[in-house]
Formats: C-alpha cells, sequence, structure tokens
C-alpha cells in the first residue's frame, strides 16, 4: 500500500516517472547536503557581517562564494537532466543471489559524471557515463524468496561536483524479476515417468548408449549432440538421438518428498532439475496438478525452474 501512494505521488508531483523516461524538470529533485547548508550559512553570514561594516572586500568574496555554489548546484542538476532511459531488463536468478538489472540509457549527449544507481543503499552503483551513442547500467537489487521481485524504485543520485548539493530521481522499471527457488540436495523424489504410461521396465527413453539418429533441432539441445556434419552440407541443423535403458525418463513429483515445509520441496525438486538437466537426462516434473510432459535441454528446464518459481503464487 505504501509503495502504491508513492508511486502515485510521484507521478502526481513529477509526470512520468515510468520508462522509458526522459529526466525533466518535473522528476529530478535538488537540495542542499550537510555540507552545502553549512556553506550558504557561513556565505549569508559574511552577507550579513558585509552590509553590517559596508566591507566591499567581504561583498567581493560573498558574491563569490555564493556565484560558485549556485554553479555547482546547476551543474550538478545537469548531470540528471536530458538522461533518457529506455529500457530495463533482468534475467532471472536463484533465491539469494542477486539479480542484476540491465538498465539502458540512449542519447549521451554530453559527460555524466559519479552518478549513484541503485534500488537499495547496500547495492550501489557509481558511473561514469562518456559522451556516445547510450550506456548499459547494472543495477543490483537483492533476493530472498521465490516467485516474482518488484525491486521498487530505482534512485538515480549525483553530487558531483562540490557534495554542496544532491540531485536525484525515483524512477519506476516496472519490472518484475522472476526468482526460482535456491536449491537444496536432498533425497531425490525420482520415479520413472513410464510409470504413468504403462511403459514398465522395458521403456526405452533417449539416452547415451545407442546412436538411434537425427531429429530437427529444438532450442536448447545441447550443442554437443548437434550433427555439424549435416550442417556443414547444407541439410540444416540436426540433433543427434540415442537410445538406452541407462537414462529413461524421470518424474520429480511434489508428492514424493515426505520432509520440510512446501518451499522446501520446491528447493529439493529445484536441485534435481538441476541435476538432470546437467545429466541431459528426460525427465517431467509434477506440482500437484497435470504434470509438465517429459522433456531434456535448457528450454525445458527453463520451464520446469519458472514453474517452481511460481507454484502457489497468485
Amino acid at each position: 500500500m505504501t509503495a502504491a501512494i508513492a508511486r502515485t505521488f510521484y507521478r502526481f508531483v513529477g509526470g512520468n516517472t515510468t520508462v522509458p523516461v526522459t529526466l525533466g524538470l518535473r522528476n529530478i529533485y535538488i537540495l542542499p547536503t550537510g555540507y552545502g547548508l553549512l556553506y550558504l550559512t557561513v556565505v549569508a553570514a559574511m552577507l550579513v557581517g558585509s552590509i553590517n561594516y559596508n566591507n566591499n572586500l567581504g561583498f567581493l568574496l560573498t558574491f563569490l562564494l555564493g556565484s560558485l555554489g549556485l554553479t555547482a548546484m546547476m551543474y550538478t542538476y545537469a548531470m540528471l537532466y536530458g538522461l533518457r532511459l529506455t529500457a530495463a531488463a533482468a534475467m532471472p536468478v536463484f533465491a539469494g543471489a542477486p539479480v542484476e538489472i540491465d538498465i539502458t540509457v540512449a542519447g549521451i549527449e554530453r559527460p555524466r559524471t559519479r552518478l549513484r544507481w541503485f534500488f537499495s543503499a547496500a547495492d550501489q552503483v557509481v558511473a561514469n557515463i562518456g559522451h556516445g551513442e547510450g550506456a548499459r547500467i547494472l543495477v543490483r537489487a537483492a533476493t530472498d524468496q521465490r516467485g516474482l521481485l518488484d525491486p521498487g524504485w530505482l534512485r538515480i543520485t549525483c553530487e558531483y561536483p562540490l557534495g554542496l548539493f544532491k540531485a536525484w530521481a525515483r524512477i519506476d522499471t516496472g519490472l518484475k524479476c522472476l526468482v526460482y527457488p535456491r536449491p537444496v540436495a536432498g533425497p531425490a523424489p525420482v520415479a520413472a515417468a513410464s510409470r504413468d504410461s504403462g511403459g514398465g521396465d522395458n521403456a526405452r527413453e533417449s539416452g547415451v548408449d545407442d546412436f538411434k539418429g537425427l531429429s530437427a533441432y529444438q532450442p536448447g539441445d545441447p550443442p554437443a549432440r548437434i550433427h555439424w556434419q549435416a550442417f556443414s552440407r547444407g541439410r540444416g541443423l540436426h540433433t543427434k538421438t540415442f537410445a538406452g535403458q541407462a537414462d529413461a525418463g524421470l518424474l520429480l513429483d511434489i508428492a514424493d518428498i515426505r520432509e520440510g515445509d512446501t518451499e522446501r520441496k520446491l528447493s529439493v525438486l529445484c536441485f534435481h532439475v538441476l541435476q538432470a538437466h546437467h545429466r541431459r537426462g528426460s525427465y517431467a516434473l509434477r506440482l500437484g496438478g497435470p504434470a509438465i510432459p517429459a522433456g531434456n535441454g535448457r528450454g525445458h528446464r527453463d520451464r520446469c525452474l519458472r514453474a517452481l518459481a511460481l507454484y502457489g503464487k497468485s
């Protein structure tokens, strides 16, 4: 509720704050820092003294320091003004590992110095952006549980060049980062996938014992199984398939795990999905409803991990 109120307030006061966005007069804020307040107090005291004693040298020094502070304020503000954020993206991670959010900045018409980018104060990134066509900033956000992570407000701040003023902007990236369960080793809840299909012990699934033939390449198939000779002859991409009983299809079923709460069960399943993918075996996944059909490859692994991450999340 608090985050929603804050988003509404900043949109009302500052206009557009959602990527893509261009930072300008309505969404950049600036205030004196602690040193800035001290500086302004000293300049004000010098002005009062100069007026009281009618000291021309005092006036000269006061106006010189005042103009220096005003120039520093304008320069600090200019570090953010005109900055264009065009996109934000993030790759899925496992719970406990920080997610790296890729912020794309376009149209850098002048250098930007010592900009701080962060979602939380503990994960600040200081970046100097030179003149050019664009830049990419990787900003980290902490994760502690599976599901869709809302990293919150992206904050961009700058105190350059003198540290007397702090300019900042708050941006809503609109991202929902996918966080997989943290893998935890546990008893393998594995049974032959053929138990549901009636294949019995004689069922033959994809394995690594005997060469069976070629099949059309599917995204996520291991590069080691691509038939490069056929590709070099202009026959397109094909994958070598094998047959054998050594690598029967596996069923990873949450009902087979008897210990721990739901989160631990999902973590154990995540571990075994990764192990099965590493062995390049065929496996299916069941989370209380219809099973994800047996398969292999990176695409199948990502589909299973996504199902684990979103299990029970409304």
